[in-house]
């Protein structure tokens, strides 16, 4: 009966001793990114169910504690005020998010309200026209903390203000100045994403997460899957365990060598 044997190849073996481990970072990188958008999913269904409250009693809460904690807002929209955040697809097809300057009456600040996406014109040559709703209102809406840097196509460069205003972010200290500026107030830190049945909002069917865990969970197996290929052809390459499964004991059984 064939012995098993083993032929280390330098190139083969340092390759899979480079590439195996990578394979196995990105596959459990992959899961920690679907335990992540577990963890926010499972934390927007349970603020859901918790009561509104008012920005006033926010005023101490940041980060992750304020992901979408239910807020009313009682007050305005400051009229003109127009904001596009620019380069929302939607179905495939060009859009904005459009965001409204609301003051609250209670906390006396402003907060960046969005309203919703429309769709814009993809030749970029003109921006869609938006009406901002005449007098008081009292608002439901759900504080939005963005998960992480957005991708940004361009920076924001403010030479002034004039509505409306096209943004390639909404969560830029930037920003926040230039209203505060021009408005002469406070402008709560944080974009608050208007309740889907008011009747002064757009489309408002906003993804709790951009990535499902399970497309994360697929990317892991696919990770996982070539580094397990990777690993079979470095053992079929580098030893005889082919002819050794078959008993084979013919002079051609690959021989320990060292290179």
């Amino acid at each position: 009966m064939a012995a098993l044997k083993l032929d280390l190849e330098w190139r083969t073996t340092l390759a899979t001793l480079l590439l195996f481990p990578a394979l196995i970072v990105l596959g459990f990188w992959q899961l920690d990114r679907a335990q992540e958008k577990t963890d926010i999913a499972l934390r927007e269904s349970q603020r859901a169910m918790a009561p509104a409250v008012s920005l006033t009693t926010l005023r101490d809460v940041a980060g992750a504690e304020l992901a979408f904690r239910k807020v009313t807002v009682s007050g305005h929209y400051v009229q003109d005020a127009v904001i596009l955040l620019d380069n929302q697809i939607r179905d495939g097809r060009y859009g904005h998010d459009v965001y409204g300057l609301f003051y609250d009456q209670p906390s006396e600040q402003y907060v960046l309200l969005n309203r919703g996406w429309v769709p814009g014109d993809s030749s970029r040559r003109s921006l869609p026209q938006i009406d901002v709703p005449v007098g008081d209102f009292t608002l439901n809406a759900k504080a939005y903390v963005p998960p992480g840097e957005p991708y940004l196509l361009a920076q924001d460069e403010f030479a002034g203000l004039q509505w409306p205003l096209l943004v390639q972010t909404a969560d830029s200290q930037a920003l926040r100045d230039l209203l505060q500026d021009e408005l002469g107030a406070p402008v709560f830190a944080t974009e608050l994403r208007l309740a889907v049945d008011d009747a002064t909002g757009f489309r408002r069917d906003w993804p709790v997460v951009n990535v499902s865990p399970q497309k994360h969970q697929g990317y892991a197996l696919q990770w996982f899957t070539m580094a397990a290929a990777l690993l079979l052809i470095f053992v079929f390459r580098s030893s005889n365990i082919l002819s050794f499964r078959r008993g084979d004991s013919s002079p051609d059984s690959i021989d320990t060598k060292e290179h």
